[in-house]
């Protein structure tokens, strides 16, 4: 290794916002910055009928395109043991990601996501229950604001989110604009929607607020990772993530998902 450890990464914004604990051990082991090349506009192969907006200019779904990684940039190289976050251009790399995927030794999709990377770089197992994503604080008071985020991707279909409604004002959507007038229609609510130019502010803007609802999704996983009080809707088919650390909570049916949401975000 050189001054800097270099890794390649193809594959999803969250699942590199998974992989950030283990690069963060590496800086902690060998006390060398990680430099992340980023590979644009893989395609990505999801179960039938799973729909993501990630997608290059041909409309192809890809597991990241530039829009995202110049998103996601600001995020990466805020976190202390980043040396930058740059594109993958054939540079020379030291711990290759896509093995993690590599189907004859991961039995994807099952186990937990994290442990993919251990299971092949040892180098990189950790403390989960620790934080690894630090973003700036930039207000000082917190805003009674319950998060919202639900993709088109890994839903649990005996479930729904009408319950909300008690909630009234509170509610904040975060994600695509796609998925935020689905989850309106489909749950016949009128939720205000947060947009920002880059995921550090995003980010920013999570920390100040009561918590959140999600699905395995790349919030969920920002959400896991910076240890803010969240709320899981788990796929039945495909649970590849759960809570790691304080403050979260998982459910699979409607029962567990009120329970949960009245006990935490009740004024």
């Amino acid at each position: 290794m050189n001054d800097k450890i270099t890794i390649k990464h193809s594959y999803n914004a969250g699942d590199l916002i998974v992989l950030m604990a283990g690069l963060r051990q590496l800086y902690k082991a060998f006390g060398k910055k990680v430099k992340v090349c980023q590979v644009i506009n893989m395609p990505a192969f999801y179960y039938q009928g799973a729909v993501s907006p990630i997608v290059d200019q041909e409309g192809t779904q890809v597991c990241m395109n530039l829009e995202m990684f110049n998103r996601l940039k600001p995020l990466i190289e805020y976190q202390e043991y980043i040396d930058s976050f740059e594109i993958f251009e054939g540079q020379d790399i030291d711990f290759n990601i896509d093995l993690t995927r590599d189907s004859r030794m991961i039995p994807m999709p099952a186990g937990l996501i994290h442990h993919y990377a251990f299971s092949v770089f040892p180098e990189m197992s950790c403390d989960l229950s620790e934080k690894w994503i630090d973003v700036p604080r930039r207000k000082i008071n917190c805003v009674d604001k319950i998060i919202v985020n639900r993709t088109q991707r890994y839903n649990n279909a005996y479930i729904n989110y009408y319950f909300l409604k008690h909630f009234g004002d509170r509610l904040i959507f975060m994600g695509a604009k796609s998925e935020y007038e689905l989850f309106c229609e489909t749950y016949k609510l009128h939720i205000e929607y947060f947009e920002s130019n880059n995921f550090l502010d995003l980010a920013s803007e999570m920390i100040l607020y009561k918590g959140g609802f999600y699905n395995q999704s790349f919030l969920w996983h920002l959400a896991d990772a910076m240890k803010l009080p969240r709320i899981l809707e788990l796929c039945p088919q495909f649970p590849n993530t759960f809570p790691t650390g304080a403050n979260g909570y998982s459910f699979y049916n409607q029962k567990a998902l009120e329970y949960f949401a009245f006990k935490h975000f009740n004024k």
